[in-house]
């Protein structure tokens, strides 16, 4: 009989590529248990981790909030992880990141192994160079914060596809949730979480394939992304698309970061200026 996922995430390998992710961390492995207990009876803790995930037994423990002051005097919390949660979730992103690579469009580019900003940029570059250089410089909207839950979760549910795996991840997005009503659905990703930028690029994907299927080349890193076309009137039009897409999945450009324009060096994308027009 196949392993479940469950069962493939808290085997011997896996585990073991997972705590050598993890072991230069000095992250607590709980409330009550320091790195340096753990690592004086490592052994030990492991394996109880792994049979409480296997039982059923495992909850994860509450996060670890940092305020911190941004530029503009305003504060904004951050969240971390025990050690714990970090290596039952980076467990279970060692099994489900290839699975999502099988997925995943070659025009994203953040939070995927072998791709980095300077790949995104080289792309960018590249299609500016081809005559691309009508610009839709975009930024989602408060998008970590934003997720809706239920449609998330639904998206989840149909790439995990495993019951027992998705109690877990229901009770990992439960911690990251900061807007509840009797009306409202929850929302928010903790962006500490091992998995949260996994979450974001399946929730984003159905979003990509929209872009590619209605041919509009564009460039995703996490919630920045540039859309490409040769006249101003095309990129105008593939911001309403990109609007449209994105209201179906409950979330909104940002009006104040969103515009079209030309590429040159007054665009900044991944903190890098661009090039201007060849012709």
């Amino acid at each position: 009989m196949k392993p479940t996922l469950l069962e493939q995430a808290m085997s011997p390998e896996v585990l073991d590529r997972a705590w050598r992710k993890l072991k230069g961390e000095h992250t607590p492995w709980s409330p009550t248990v320091s790195r340096d207990d753990l690592q004086h009876h490592l052994m030990r803790h492991l394996l109880a981790c792994r049979e409480e995930v296997l039982d059923g037994a495992y909850r994860p423990l509450p996060l670890r909030q940092f305020p911190v002051r941004k530029p503009d005097g305003r504060q904004r919390v951050l969240t971390a992880q025990f050690l714990r949660d970090k290596l039952v979730q980076r467990a279970l992103l060692t099994v489900l990141e290839p699975r999502a690579e099988a997925l995943f469009h070659d025009d994203s580019f953040a939070y995927r192994p072998e791709r980095n900003v300077a790949k995104a940029l080289a792309k960018v570059r590249e299609r500016v160079r081809i005559g691309l250089d009508w610009l839709v410089d975009a930024d989602i909207e408060k998008f970590f914060d934003s997720i809706p839950h239920r449609p998330l979760l639904r998206v989840l549910d149909g790439f995990v596809a495993d019951a027992k795996a998705m109690k877990l991840i229901e009770r990992w997005l439960g911690q990251g949730a900061h807007v509840r009503s009797l009306l409202a659905t929850p929302r928010g990703i903790a962006q500490g979480a091992i998995l949260s930028p996994l979450f974001c690029n399946l929730y984003l994907h159905g979003f990509d394939r929209s872009l590619d299927s209605a041919h509009i080349p564009f460039v995703r890193f996490a919630d920045d992304f540039l859309l490409f076309a040769p006249t101003r009137s095309d990129a105008g039009r593939a911001m309403e698309h990109a609007a449209r897409r994105l209201e179906r999945l409950d979330l909104r450009l940002h009006p104040d970061k969103t515009r079209v324009v030309r590429s040159g060096r007054e665009v900044i994308f991944l903190g890098e200026t661009l090039p201007g027009p060849t012709r």
